[in-house]
């Protein structure tokens, strides 16, 4: 089995109660069997305490994926973690004992086409710095285990994915392009993506433009536009109607957008205001050098999400997301860059990232919503996103 994951992912390492936020709270968790059935073993007055945490799920609990977990106390937090934000079950039985979804957390795995993909997702803060702080490219490693996938594939299913994969891998080098801005990349990700699903409509692996064409993709002029601030803003506020309603994850995200209305909604002032920190956001991160961020954040979003696409070959569903995510934590930066009195450091875009990941990345109700926004709203298709971007 190939086993692949970016570079950064190798320094990895949960700094526990040093982190500024905590993993262990804002939403459910569950406990696979093998260990709830260590915890029923667990004697004493902190087996007890284990027992007592412990939920069985009813058969109508949707999106879920055990058959038990956690009762969560008050703000969503673990019931065993401490006014220290320390684990106390590692505290008291090591951290072999902690469930499996605790054990990956942050990490994303998928596994198709004979391979186990892994990413860090930046909703831990401490896996954000090490996606945003370097501006040299990302680099991805392979890996050639003895270790098999616990499922097989036919020969068809290994064809799709090796389309899919080279597919994701070409449209991660558009990203990376760097002889064109970044804003030009995005646009051109878009055009490619959109190529691809119609060979995937097509059933014609084949045709999907081969890597040393990719540079050659041509974006129509016209399509992209000459847009004046004002569209920004317009379809800033569609946007904010579809994130409104996602299923609230955490307080900090309703907080967060509350900020964002009283600033930009506000009645004679909010779109002036959002034109004017809209260009100065895009000046101070060119003058900054820093643009390399948003590269970081658009290849993070399409190694973790296009090749997902192995299960309903939406691969253009996959590209609005990533699109999307860029878009919404651009509109967030503006809040905190406006705040800040002009100034946006590093720290700001890791702490950005972290609450759109934590909101977004780990609600399956929340991806499924946005998803389905994607296919019938109007300002989520290609000739609107180019305009957005």
């Amino acid at each position: 089995m190939t086993v692949r994951y970016p570079e950064y992912y190798e320094n990895f390492s949960c700094i526990a109660g040093e982190c500024e936020d905590t993993c262990c709270a804002g939403w459910e968790i569950d406990i696979d069997d093998a260990s709830y059935e260590y915890y029923m073993q667990i004697p004493g007055k902190f087996g007890e305490r284990l027992k007592n945490s412990i939920k069985e799920y009813q058969p109508d609990d949707d999106g879920r994926y055990e058959m038990h977990g956690f009762i969560l106390k008050e703000g969503k937090r673990c019931p065993f973690l401490n006014s220290d934000n320390l684990c106390d079950m590692i505290l008291q039985l090591g951290e072999d004992a902690i469930c499996d979804v605790c054990t990956n957390t942050p990490r994303n795995f998928l596994e198709y086409g004979n391979a186990r993909e892994i990413s860090i997702s930046p909703s831990c803060a401490e896996a954000g710095r090490l996606i945003f702080s370097d501006s040299k490219k990302t680099r991805f490693i392979e890996k050639e285990t003895d270790e098999l996938l616990d499922f097989e594939e036919s020969e068809e299913e290994l064809a799709a994915a090796d389309a899919i994969r080279s597919a994701r891998d070409r449209a991660i080098s558009i990203l990376q392009d760097r002889e064109t801005n970044i804003y030009q990349r995005i646009a051109k990700f878009l055009a490619y993506s959109e190529k691809v699903q119609e060979c995937f409509n097509r059933g014609e692996f084949k045709d999907i433009p081969e890597k040393n064409s990719v540079k050659d993709i041509k974006l129509d002029i016209e399509r992209l536009g000459t847009l004046q601030e004002t569209t920004y803003y317009s379809l800033f506020r569609e946007r904010m109607k579809s994130f409104r309603e996602l299923e609230s994850m955490n307080e900090e995200w309703e907080l967060y957008l509350e900020r964002m209305e009283a600033l930009f909604f506000e009645e004679g002032k909010g779109r002036a205001r959002y034109e004017n920190t809209f260009q100065d956001f895009r000046e101070y991160l060119k003058k900054q050098g820093r643009e390399y961020q948003i590269e970081h954040l658009m290849v993070y979003y399409a190694f973790l999400f296009l090749a997902r696409c192995v299960d309903d070959f939406n691969f253009w569903g996959k590209a609005q997301f990533c699109a999307c995510s860029f878009l919404m934590i651009r509109d967030m930066a503006l809040e905190r860059f406006y705040q800040n009195g002009g100034r946006f450091l590093t720290e700001d875009f890791v702490d950005v990232v972290r609450i759109y990941a934590k909101e977004i990345e780990h609600s399956e109700e929340n991806l499924e919503f946005l998803g389905d926004e994607f296919l019938f709203e109007d300002i989520y298709q290609c000739k609107a996103l180019y305009k957005q971007i």
